[in-house]
């Protein structure tokens, strides 16, 4: 049985002759540790584009669209204060190729920054909120705002020359390494090519290239090692709707908390189309080439095709 003599003086564990206390998480102490600590961001929330759709269900688009990015529509909301902790970086070998799944945390204050004008022109942000609540969602991006932060990452991967610029997988701001072509030959940057404003490859007609293999017809290939201003994706949300009862003005009422959510470093999302001559199309509404059946096949599954060439009256000659 439970039931056993008590041993000793019984001490309660809440004293009935002390008040009862309270306790209240302060959420703008809390704001003001992590726009404290944190360095500032500037976040786009996405939407899906509707741009060339005729349905909701379509998957091909009525003409070009190279203002949108993975199929969605980025706009900027505002800036603040965050803490990234625990970035983590790896290499995953898939059947599809290698990935990099580079994840961390953002510790958010409730509100976006307050902006304001510095003496000189320049826009500046303060750490105090506007009173305007953050709200985020899967898919959205965030850019750390600060120029002097040393946010670049290392990135390698394998290109095909081609005439006029090429375009890397991201922006390139300076190479780490030469450029090594599938011959061997090394190419100096400023010397056979240069970075352009858009961060991409522009090779120099003073200067020797990779050029064409003749055997294949197409660009050699070569290998670039580069660094980049990565941003991030917001990936899920642990931490969303957080509520905690807060005592002010004399009453307990129940206030929300701010995010917490996980965010992934760019690597897999280079989908956005570029608005070169070679992705334009002459008409507004591309139609795709559809290759023609090699026999005609006949409406009337009854009918048979006989060919009557070497069949005569008395047989098959």
């Amino acid at each position: 049985m439970s039931l056993r003599p008590p041993k000793g003086v019984q001490l309660q564990a809440i004293n009935p002759w002390c008040p009862l206390v309270q306790t209240s998480f302060s959420l703008t102490a809390d704001d003001a540790f992590v726009t404290g600590q944190g360095i500032d961001y500037i976040h786009y929330k996405c939407v899906p584009s509707p741009i060339g759709l005729k349905d909701r269900g379509d998957y091909r688009r009525d003409g070009l669209d190279t203002i949108t990015s993975n199929g969605m529509l980025y706009v900027c909301a505002g800036t603040f204060s965050g803490c990234e902790v625990s970035n983590t970086r790896g290499k995953n070998r898939t059947e599809g190729g290698t990935l990099d799944p580079s994840e961390s945390r953002l510790i958010l204050p409730r509100f976006y920054n307050k902006s304001g004008t510095s003496p000189a022109g320049q826009i500046n942000f303060n750490p105090e909120d506007d009173g305007c609540r953050i709200y985020m969602a899967p898919g959205d991006r965030i850019y750390v705002s600060d120029p002097q932060a040393n946010v670049k990452v290392s990135n390698y991967q394998k290109m095909t020359y081609e005439h006029g610029v090429n375009v890397p997988m991201f922006p390139i701001i300076n190479m780490e390494m030469p450029i090594y072509d599938s011959k061997n030959i090394q190419y100096i940057d400023g010397v056979d090519y240069q970075i352009t404003q858009d961060g991409n490859i522009q090779w120099l007609p003073t200067g020797k290239n990779p050029g064409f293999d003749p055997e294949t017809g197409k660009g050699r290939v070569y290998s670039i090692r580069y660094l980049y201003k990565a941003f991030h994706y917001v990936i899920s949300i642990p931490n969303e709707v957080r509520m905690s009862n807060v005592t002010g003005g004399g009453v307990r009422a129940p206030e929300r908390m701010a995010y917490h959510v996980v965010i992934q470093r760019e690597y897999i999302y280079h989908s956005q189309n570029r608005g070169d001559i070679k992705n334009e199309s002459a008409s507004t509404t591309p139609e795709r080439a559809v290759q023609e059946p090699l026999e005609t096949i006949s409406p009337n599954p009854s009918s048979i095709s006989v060919d009557m060439i070497n069949i005569s009256e008395d047989g098959i000659e």
